[in-house]
């Protein structure tokens, strides 16, 4: 099954390019985010990264990966926003049910 936060640390290193800086702006340790990576790949059956020296690109395994934590992102975006409208819009329903004056000076 896979793991959120290796998930997260995976599209952190693609954003960044960089162990350490994935390591920093996650608060981990650079060891940490290498296991990370190791086993979401171990999880996925693919290497997802090709390290060149201090530059890492993505396999074709890995730009399939990050097209859908994109598609993730967005699925979770739309969810909050929709979440939000539904709590606004019971709240205002609350509060008509509770003041029922404030409908008429609607």
């Amino acid at each position: 099954m896979l793991n959120t936060q290796h998930l997260i640390t995976f599209k952190a290193l693609v954003e960044t390019g960089s162990f350490t800086k994935t390591a920093k702006l996650l608060g981990l340790t650079q060891p940490a985010v290498s296991q990370h990576i190791q086993k979401l790949e171990r999880c996925l059956g693919e290497s997802l990264l090709v390290r060149h020296g201090r530059i890492t690109d993505m396999t074709p395994a890995g730009e399939v990966l990050w097209q859908h934590i994109r598609e993730l992102e967005l699925c979770y975006e739309h969810f909050i926003d929709s979440w939000e409208a539904y709590l606004a819009a019971r709240s205002a329903k609350v509060l008509d049910t509770v003041l029922p004056e404030r409908q008429e000076h609607s």
